[in-house]
């Protein structure tokens, strides 16, 4: 088994004049929970519809499970399930003659699993597809990805549509699940506080180049901010010390981002004249921001791996 489920090196998708992602090197780990973050426009789906070969690239090669993705990967289909945001099914059939349907693609197909979930989500399996809720249709969606127990979950705004409860449902029954048979699951979500619950990994893209890519442990240790005075002689260069992402002046105070060691940071400032360096934690959601708001200042390098 391959240790990367996902790998690409230099992808790049462009439409006319938009190029949509831009020379991503992106690794997976096989077994790993990853979320691939970003905000509307940032380059997700085309991402996703390249891994799962429903675009072809325009320069840059991927792999799923160690095979060249793109449209002629057929046989390595039977072991990833993918969810898009938009649910495409035949409405006129029920629930249960959808379930028939997909089963018969399947060799390994678990009818225990799907009579479990349809159960716990409260899905009517009589009911036409076309008559279900965009919240059902999602969760649908989701019983039938995970049916054959795939290798590779990819999942593109998978909870879009759903209310808090079946949310945290899928969240915390579902990924610990799948994930507990060493599957991968590679999904991207808009909602932060979903990704920090279940994630070990984050990638974080903006308009088409991946900004950071790294274990969520590491980056909760190592990206922080800093807060410190400097009543005179503030250094000049301070936005571009090692480590350093990010200054905002406050007052005669300075809040400073960095993505990796803030003890020595903290230190360097304070012998640099700095009074009351504070280094304070950062959730996802800080990080995140601080990422985009980098980028759009032109101080965030594109294609930074820190993993």
């Amino acid at each position: 088994m391959s240790d990367w489920a996902i790998e690409t090196q230099g992808l790049t998708k462009g439409f006319g004049r938009v190029t949509a992602v831009k020379d991503l090197n992106l690794e997976v780990k096989t077994g790993s929970i990853f979320g691939f973050l970003g905000p509307n426009g940032a380059g997700k789906t085309t991402t996703i519809k390249l891994l799962v070969g429903l675009l072809r690239p325009s320069a840059g090669r991927a792999w799923t499970l160690g095979a060249p993705a793109g449209p002629e990967a057929t046989a390595i289909r039977q072991r990833i399930s993918y969810v898009s945001e938009t649910q495409n099914m035949y409405n006129y059939l029920t629930v249960a003659e959808t379930v028939a349907f997909c089963r018969s693609f399947y060799s390994n197909w678990d009818d225990a699993l799907v009579r479990r979930y349809l159960d716990l989500f409260d899905l009517p399996v009589r009911r036409q597809v076309g008559r279900l809720s965009k919240g059902m249709r999602t969760l649908l969606a989701l019983v039938l990805a995970i049916a054959p127990h795939p290798e590779l979950l990819i999942l593109d705004e998978p909870t879009t549509g759903l209310d808090p409860l079946h949310r945290r449902e899928f969240l915390t029954v579902i990924l610990k699940e799948i994930s507990a048979q060493g599957s991968t699951v590679f999904f991207s979500s808009h909602i932060l506080s979903e990704v920090d619950r279940v994630v070990d990994h984050v990638a974080i893209l903006s308009q088409g180049y991946l900004l950071v890519s790294r274990s969520l442990d590491e980056m909760k240790t190592q990206e922080k901010r800093i807060r410190v005075l400097f009543s005179e002689n503030t250094p000049t260069d301070l936005a571009h010390w090692p480590g350093v992402r990010r200054v905002v002046q406050e007052g005669s105070g300075y809040l400073i981002s960095v993505a990796q060691g803030p003890q020595e940071l903290a230190a360097r400032l304070t012998a640099a004249g700095g009074t009351g360096a504070t280094i304070l934690d950062m959730n996802l959601e800080e990080i995140f921001l601080d990422y985009i708001e980098s980028q759009a200042s032109g101080r965030t390098n594109h294609r930074r791996d820190l993993a």
